[in-house]
């Protein structure tokens, strides 16, 4: 192999190797947006799940206390806390 296709051998590869780097760099933040969709939606189910609860418990609460359960009643089923069950008053 003469110089000159020595340097256009090594420039090919040169370039592919610089190909491949972009290729990777693509293929990481690809990874990376998934990955953070992935924990964003987690978070949100669980953030949701946690309001839903406490909205169950409102109405729970609200419930008792119609019916003319005491506070303190209310707390020990719901879990609310004493501050939370008097606002519902």
């Amino acid at each position: 192999m003469g110089l000159l296709e020595s340097i256009r051998d090594y420039q090919f590869h040169r370039n592919l190797a610089r190909e491949d780097e972009i290729c990777l760099h693509l293929q990481w933040k690809e990874d990376g947006m998934a990955e953070g969709k992935e924990i964003g939606i987690a978070e949100g189910i669980t953030q949701g799940k946690a309001e839903g609860h406490i909205e169950e418990k409102l109405t729970i609460a609200r419930n008792l206390l119609s019916k003319g359960s005491t506070p303190d009643f209310v707390n020990e089923i719901t879990g609310l806390s004493l501050d939370e069950i008097a606002k519902l008053c």
